[in-house]
């Protein structure tokens, strides 16, 4: 079931970009809001008090459009489908990699900054909100078993649902996130090249909270942090 709904989220997401992009002359006639798709690569991790984590490959792909106030200032809200999570590694005791896959709503507030007639600088801030939709989490733990010669290392190896419940064998994120998002676009003409960053601002995983307090990190809440390198056209 889930990967069924994830495959339908896939889809739809895709079907817009290509939706888009056939219509974008129509629509950039017929509407002064411009509108755009971007895709992007970059990394991932957790952050925050006791949080030790590797970052591991991320990326996103999404529409939005930007709705200017004046030819300064403009709103810029978008869909995106988005890829994150963190890996870890303790010798000895195993290895993690969680992979989160969200639905993600920014709404940037923009600042655009003209460089030549037909390229322009636009720097970005404002809040996400997102759901989390799919994505597993794998787990190895390493044993070491007694034998006549030693020990020999054994490697018990686990996946599982990213969200859900854990009562129900899942890993537990809740699937709410939010955060603030920072971002520096360069523009010319209608292609889009960007640098963007998110800083996620709720735990991720509050069954992980509880077992770290048991281990005394009374402090632990890990959060999302990303950083994206995007590449896009303006419509």
């Amino acid at each position: 079931m889930n990967n069924l709904f994830l495959r339908r989220t896939k889809f739809v997401v895709f079907s817009v970009c290509v939706v888009i992009m056939a219509l974008g002359k129509e629509v950039r006639a017929q509407s002064p809001v411009p509108f755009h798709a971007k895709a992007g690569a970059g990394i991932s991790s957790f952050w925050g008090k006791n949080t030790d984590g590797k970052a591991k490959f991320a990326y996103k792909v999404g529409v939005g459009m930007d709705y200017a106030f004046n030819k300064v200032w403009s709103l810029q809200p978008s869909l995106n489908f988005v890829s994150k999570g963190y890996k870890e590694e303790e010798t000895g005791i195993g290895k993690a990699s969680m992979n989160e896959l969200y639905l993600e709503l920014p709404i940037m507030v923009a600042a655009r900054l003209d460089l030549t007639k037909n390229s322009g600088l636009v720097l970005s801030a404002g809040p996400y909100v997102a759901y989390g939709v799919g994505g597993k989490t794998s787990v190895v733990v390493e044993k070491k078993i007694p034998t006549m010669v030693g020990y020999e290392t054994v490697e018990d190896k686990y996946k599982l649902d990213t969200f859900g419940h854990i009562n129900d064998g899942k890993m537990g994120n809740r699937r709410f996130d939010a955060g603030i998002g920072l971002g520096i676009t360069y523009e010319n003409r209608n292609i889009i090249l960007g640098l963007e960053s998110q800083l996620g601002l709720v735990n991720v995983n509050d069954k992980l909270k509880e077992v770290a307090e048991l281990t005394g990190l009374d402090d632990f809440a890990a959060k999302n942090i990303s950083a994206f390198v995007t590449v896009g056209y303006k419509f």
